[in-house]
């Protein structure tokens, strides 16, 4: 009976240590953004495709992959950036929580995210070249 009880009570304390570690992970740095100024569809550009990989490392201590090949679609334009929605998948970026994404570029280059789901913007901490191209 003793042995029960202090095996409940250490199975109890490891699961409030792991729900204190998780709750430690940051969160994902974002700035209130409008929803992207869209184009009409006669000025909209065809979907385009990664040049080549890219790996991002978040400022939460996560990294996403950009893959050579995926496809994205322009989804309008925000102050910082085009901001390209990604086609037949989802993409997110993680710190406290999950958050779908966007890539938003500026000058060919990765400047941060647009989370559609806030309607915010998450810049990266230094900018990273991204080409994307017609999809072959």
């Amino acid at each position: 009976m003793r042995t029960e009880f202090i095996q409940g009570c250490r199975a109890a304390a490891a699961a409030l240590l792991f729900t204190g570690i998780m709750g430690c992970a940051a969160s994902v740095k974002q700035s209130a953004v409008a929803a992207p100024v869209v184009v009409s569809a006669a000025e909209a550009k065809p979907n385009q495709a990664v040049q080549e990989t890219v790996v991002v490392k978040l400022s939460t201590g996560y990294q996403r992959e950009i893959r050579k090949g995926s496809v994205w679609r322009s989804a309008g334009s925000i102050p910082q950036g085009e901001v390209l929605r990604p086609v037949g998948t989802v993409f997110t970026i993680e710190g406290r929580q999950v958050h779908e994404a966007w890539l938003v570029l500026s000058d060919q280059k990765l400047v941060g995210f647009y989370l559609p789901g806030d309607q915010a913007y998450s810049a990266l901490r230094s900018p990273l070249s991204l080409i994307v191209g017609d999809v072959q």
